[in-house]
């Protein structure tokens, strides 16, 4: 796992920074406004949109957090916790 990404209006959140320390990953808060301007391709969210005003968070903020990435798992929410993971592909050097 190279990080935890979440959108910058969870800054607070304890329960990601926490994470984010048990499991000796940096943590990465993707600008609200990046999210919004973003065209990737993510499932949009009304009730995110009602929460924070955001399309999304998990999903985006998943594909923001690196340059070539794609989605692995789309998100999912276990417990009230909802998580996207992407992959960030390798540079071809041919």
């Amino acid at each position: 796992m190279r990080c935890i990404a979440s959108a910058d209006v969870k800054a607070d959140e304890t329960g990601l920074i926490e994470a984010a320390r048990v499991l000796g990953v940096p943590l990465r808060f993707i600008a609200s406004e990046e999210i919004r301007e973003s065209t990737r391709d993510f499932d949009r969210s009304a009730f995110v949109e009602q929460s924070v005003n955001l399309p999304a968070v998990a999903e985006p903020a998943a594909l923001l957090a690196g340059r070539r990435t794609s989605l692995l798992l789309k998100k999912r929410t276990f417990k009230g916790i909802t998580v996207a993971i992407a992959r960030e592909r390798s540079l071809s050097l041919a």
